[in-house]
């Protein structure tokens, strides 16, 4: 079997979406893992009939960029226990939770059971719990774009968040835009492989002698928003709890040292959304809108279409909202405006994944003592010194 890689423009283009390997009618394209761990579309060019439609439906290779007049908002809930159990104010859940009660299904991110996210397909509240929370990994799209396809033509209502590189391949696949379709990107920074993520796991099970079951990411158990906490949680039912700061993989996520090549020229990082929706945390609304502020959380929404206008105003009931300017929202959140920068250490990071002492070697912590000051530094300080700053 003659196989060979997708020329698409250059590998750092590609963004894993699996638009290709789902539109290709023989389906003779296959994602393979690279040596990070990413995947990239491979063709059989023995079965391939060259009806270009791979190239024809990658949404990089035909990027548009749209104008968007969009609309900012930020976001309470005004059920308290929805925004204690979600990343920010939990307004993914009630989006999601809408859908289903009208008899729709929401596509979202989860864990699949050796802790791998992928996107799937949930059709009542309780599967939409497995989508809660941020997965700072790749997320795989499985064949969701062919499911979404399958329940569009049922004409049933659907919900997809995802990146916005998913959902411009979900765009890209389904070739025209459908009304029961509502479409929420997330305000991504990179995503990190799984296999790295995997590698860190690994780490954890031996440091501590049992197997992880589960990997929170911001965790508000014992902090409030904003304050970065991964919860662990073993298969013998104990729990660890670890600041970003003093966790391997997490802060070298949030320093975007490990991210996929193409995030660093993301074509999405800025305000003209590929979604109807985009949500993500309202970082700085204490110093634009101080009575606004939660401890729990205020979710980001901005509303790109008159599509998504329209659900926001199916919510009322669920939640709060003060209209605000994207100059603000812009502001703490800088992939609304540019791609995250690329750090020289990310032409290395990725050397040796497969040693045995990886993450202690290339994921190693630095300026703990810097750290550690900071968080003595009282909450409301740290306010006073953003506002000097």
């Amino acid at each position: 079997m003659k196989d060979k890689h997708i020329e698409i423009k250059k590998k750092v283009d590609c963004t894993g979406c699996r638009a290709c390997e789902q539109i290709c009618p023989v389906k003779c394209i296959t994602m393979k893992e690279d040596k990070e761990g990413f995947i990239f579309p491979y063709v059989d060019e023995e079965k391939c009939i060259n009806c270009g439609l791979c190239k024809k439906k990658c949404p990089q290779i035909n990027y548009k960029l749209e104008k968007r007049d969009s609309k900012v908002y930020a976001v309470k809930t005004k059920e308290k226990s929805i925004s204690q159990n979600s990343t920010s104010a939990g307004i993914a859940y009630i989006l999601g939770k809408y859908i289903i009660q009208n008899n729709g299904c929401v596509f979202g991110c989860t864990y699949n059971d050796v802790l791998e996210p992928i996107q799937i397909m949930v059709e009542n509240e309780k599967d939409l719990e497995k989508l809660r929370g941020s997965k700072y990994v790749f997320s795989n799209t499985m064949h969701t774009y062919t499911q979404v396809k399958d329940v569009l033509e049922q004409q049933k209502k659907v919900l997809y968040v995802g990146t916005p590189c998913q959902i411009a391949g979900l765009k890209s696949f389904l070739g025209r835009d459908y009304e029961e379709l509502l479409l929420v990107d997330i305000v991504c920074h990179g995503v990190p492989s799984v296999k790295i993520f995997k590698k860190y796991i690994e780490f954890l099970e031996k440091k501590y002698e049992k197997k992880v079951v589960n990997y929170e990411f911001r965790n508000k158990d014992k902090a409030r928003w904003g304050e970065f906490i991964a919860k662990v949680i073993f298969e013998d039912g104990t729990e660890k709890y670890i600041k970003a700061d003093e966790d391997n993989y997490y802060s070298n996520f949030l320093k975007g040292t490990i991210y996929r090549e193409c995030c660093y020229q993301c074509k999405y990082a800025n305000t003209n959304r590929v979604g109807d929706i985009t949500i993500g945390d309202f970082w700085g609304i204490e110093q634009v809108n101080e009575k606004f502020y939660s401890r729990d959380g205020v979710s980001l929404v901005l509303i790109n279409s008159e599509k998504g206008k329209n659900f926001l105003k199916n919510l009322k009931e669920s939640v709060i909202v003060s209209e605000q300017t994207i100059e603000q929202a812009v502001k703490r959140n800088g992939n609304l405006s540019k791609p995250t920068l690329r750090l020289e250490i990310r032409d290395n990071i990725y050397k040796g994944i497969d040693e045995e002492n990886f993450i202690n070697k290339k994921l190693k912590i630095k300026g703990r003592l810097k750290n550690k000051i900071k968080r003595i530094i009282p909450k409301k300080v740290k306010n006073i010194i953003k506002k000097i700053i």
